[in-house]
């Protein structure tokens, strides 16, 4: 919340009166650039912060006023939205980012999509960075999967799964794609899948994760069926990421260092964005793109 800068009111209480917002506590108003004026003391002026917001995908984003970072941009390519969902993690922003950035537990955590356990040492992990960015590309035996959703994806029980995802640090979001082909990486699954999720720090254990999903389907008409396939999609969906934040709330520890940790060739993902959440979300300058719950 933004407190005036008068007496710290929430700003948020005000009205908005022409094209300022009045505080509520005792009139002062502000402009859009965050100047503002005391009603009762003409002379007497002050400036608060102001940010660059834009509304879209019925979410409000925010950065701060002149940052260099471009808001994210969702590009589903023809992708039909299967819905935004938002969980509040019991973990801070570092422990949590590790979860959804490797798919070892996907193993023992998840249902419906990721690898089988018993043949995760055959799964194939890729690890490309930039100095903004962090990729991984993993693929598989995929996991065993409930007749249902075998027949819908037409998913064979010797498929492969595959899973590519790149990161990015201002703000902190990850750009998902999940398909199946045959074990020769041809005949591609009906249905592909694409996530983008934001990660926000609320508090210094919690942290907010918005997914905004969507799919592409092969079947034929306007949207391949997924209008109709939405509500299973959803609930599977849902289910999954609740798994995840179920987990989270198991951890015993919330020291986000590497040090002592017996780490897998899945985790070579963890140290890469810890880097880059240092240099990147963290750095000490007023270059940092956030994003607003709302």
């Amino acid at each position: 919340m933004f407190a005036g800068p008068h007496r710290r009111l929430k700003l948020s209480v005000g009205r908005v009166v022409g094209e300022t917002i009045e505080c509520r506590y005792h009139g002062w108003t502000f402009d859009d650039c965050g100047r503002g004026e005391s009603p009762g003391t003409p002379k007497l002026t002050t400036c608060t912060d102001s940010y660059e917001v834009r509304e879209e995908h019925g979410r409000f984003w925010v950065k701060a006023r002149g940052a260099f970072a471009d808001f994210p941009v969702l590009n589903p390519e023809r992708h039909y939205r299967i819905g935004t969902f938002d969980y509040v993690v019991p973990a801070p922003l570092v422990l949590t980012l590790d979860n959804f950035t490797e798919i070892e537990h996907t193993g023992s955590v998840h249902t419906t999509f990721g690898y089988e356990l018993s043949r995760m040492h055959e799964v194939t992990v890729r690890t490309e960075s930039t100095p903004t960015t962090v990729r991984v590309v993993n693929a598989g035996p995929t996991k065993r999967l409930n007749p249902i959703v075998r027949r819908l994806l037409r998913i064979q029980p010797d498929d492969l799964f595959h899973d590519d995802w790149t990161v990015c640090f201002s703000p902190v979001y990850a750009v998902f794609d999940h398909w199946w082909t045959l074990p020769d990486g041809t005949r591609e699954s009906m249905v592909r899948r694409r996530f983008y999720i934001f990660f926000t720090p609320l508090t210094a254990t919690t942290t907010g994760v918005i997914a905004f999903v969507y799919a592409k389907s092969r079947y034929p008409g306007p949207t391949g069926g997924l209008r109709l396939a939405k509500p299973f999609f959803r609930n599977a969906i849902d289910r999954e990421m609740r798994a995840d934040v179920t987990m989270l709330a198991h951890l015993a520890d919330y020291n986000p260092t590497l040090d002592g940790m017996k780490l897998s060739r899945f985790d070579k993902v963890m140290g890469l964005t810890r880097e880059r959440i240092r240099t990147i979300y963290r750095g000490e300058d007023q270059h940092r793109l956030s994003l607003a719950v709302g």
